[in-house]
Order: structure tokens, then C-alpha cells, then sequence
């Protein structure tokens, strides 16, 4: 079997003999039959399709161990570009328990400044955390009436790093420990989020954090956003020179500085 990971990951690919997505391809164009192939980290959508159309086409087979290999897509991530979505669309599998897949394209955001060694990076592992914990919450009660056109505030995330994440099959595993509907327009959660791979657990997080209806915590946050400034201006004992107010602006903004 060839494991294919993403084309950045060169010092995986040199260390354990993987082949990075491009050269597959080349391969596989040329008319050099790979009968058997393993799908991990860092290939795009486009790359995934073709690597499973040529090499069905000459009669072998692809060993995708994604149970689901869309992408949860740009509403649910909260990310416009689909090489920054990093997970499946979160499905039960237990009374308060679900599950997604890591969908690693290595055009991703974080990997575009920096990528060391072998392994993925600790921030990506707490960004797929991140989408994770909000696709659950956004798409998985629909009972407790979470609002739609929705902020999410993180109150809490402490993430335990147990040992390195490589370019391989993971998923994510989402424990949600308790609810909250205490107030009308927000819904908290709190919750237990597990990323695995073949080798074993990776990271282990707890979350809490609160969906809020945006129409209500707006205001809160522009008179937060206020406060700050004035704290900016008051440190420089000066004053804040206003811009003009765009279209669509809160004369608000203007009238309390």
C-alpha cells in the first residue's frame, strides 16, 4: 500500500516513505498503475477526486478511512475558503456524543506560515477543536432553540497535548457534558472534545462557551468595543478624533466619544 499525504509534508513524507499527492498523480497520469492507496492529510477535495477516479480506473483500490469526506462547509466552519474548513459535518453517535473528520488541506491558513517536522501543528489541533465544538452546538439541538444568526464566545479552552499528530486519519470526538437555556437568546454549552488517531488519543480538550443571538449581544459588544478605546485614549491623556460614520453605522459610536 502507498500512504498519500499533502504535498508540504516533505519531512513525513522523507521519514516514513510517504508520497505526497502530486507525485501520485504524475504517476497515476503516466499510466503507472498504484493498485493500492491510503488517503491522509493535507490532499484537497479536487486531488481526493481524481486519486479516486484514476485509480479505479486501473482496477485498484483507495483506502479512505474518513467516514465522511465532505466538508462541513462554510456556515458551520465559520471559514469562507474551503481549504480553511477543517472538519466533516459532526454526526451523533451516543446521546450527547459526536463525531467528525479532520479534513486537512495543506493550503490550510495555518499551515501557510509555518510547517516543522513531521508533525501537524498544536494551533491547527485547537482551530478543528474550535469548529468542532461550534458545528455541534449550531447543528445538534435543534430542542433547545439555538440561535441561528448566532455570536459564539468562548468562555473556557484548555487543550492537553498527550503526544504528536501526523498527516493520518484522525477524528474528532465531541462529549457535551451539560446545557445551558437559563436566559431567552443564548444557549451555553460545556464539553469534552477528543481528537484520535490510528495510534491513539492526541489532544483532549474542555470547552465552554455560549451561543448568543447576535441581535442581542451586538450592542454589548460595540459599548465594550467603546469602553476600550476610552481606556486607549485616557492612558495617552488624549481624546479620541473621530472618523466619519460609514453607511449603515450606529451614531452611537460618535456620540459617546
Amino acid at each position: 500500500m502507498h500512504l498519500v499525504t499533502g504535498n508540504r509534508f516533505e519531512d513525513f513524507s522523507n521519514a516514513v516513505g510517504s508520497l505526497p499527492a502530486s507525485q501520485v498523480l504524475a504517476r497515476l497520469s503516466g499510466e503507472d498503475a498504484l493498485q493500492d492507496i491510503v488517503l491522509g492529510q493535507g490532499i484537497s477535495d479536487e486531488e481526493r477526486q481524481i486519486l479516486k477516479l484514476l485509480v479505479k480506473a486501473c482496477g485498484g483500490r483507495v483506502h479512505d478511512l474518513a467516514a465522511d469526506d465532505r466538508r462541513a462547509g462554510r456556515s458551520v466552519c465559520h471559514k469562507h475558503y474551503a481549504q480553511n474548513q477543517l472538519i466533516s459535518l459532526p454526526r451523533p453517535v451516543g446521546k450527547d456524543v459526536f463525531e467528525a473528520d479532520l479534513l486537512l488541506d495543506d493550503r490550510n491558513e495555518i499551515l501557510s506560515d509555518h510547517l516543522t517536522g513531521c508533525h501537524l501543528q498544536g494551533m491547527l489541533l485547537v482551530e478543528a477543536t474550535r469548529q468542532m465544538f461550534i458545528a455541534v452546538g449550531e447543528t445538534q439541538y435543534p430542542e433547545l432553540d439555538v440561535p441561528k444568526d448566532a455570536y459564539v464566545v468562548f468562555d473556557r479552552i484548555e487543550t492537553r497535548f498527550e503526544t504528536f499528530a501526523f498527516p493520518l486519519p484522525t477524528v474528532l470526538r465531541q462529549t457535551v457534558t451539560s446545557t445551558k437555556t437559563d436566559r431567552p437568546g443564548r444557549v451555553g454549552f460545556t464539553a469534552v472534545v477528543e481528537l484520535t488517531q490510528p495510534q491513539g488519543r492526541v489532544a483532549r480538550s474542555e470547552v465552554s462557551y455560549t451561543i448568543f443571538d447576535r441581535a442581542a449581544l451586538q450592542p454589548k459588544e460595540e459599548k465594550l468595543a467603546r469602553l476600550a478605546v476610552e481606556a486607549v485614549m485616557a492612558q495617552l491623556g488624549g481624546t479620541l478624533t473621530v472618523a466619519p460614520v460609514a453607511a449603515g453605522a450606529t451614531a452611537q459610536m460618535v456620540a459617546s466619544v
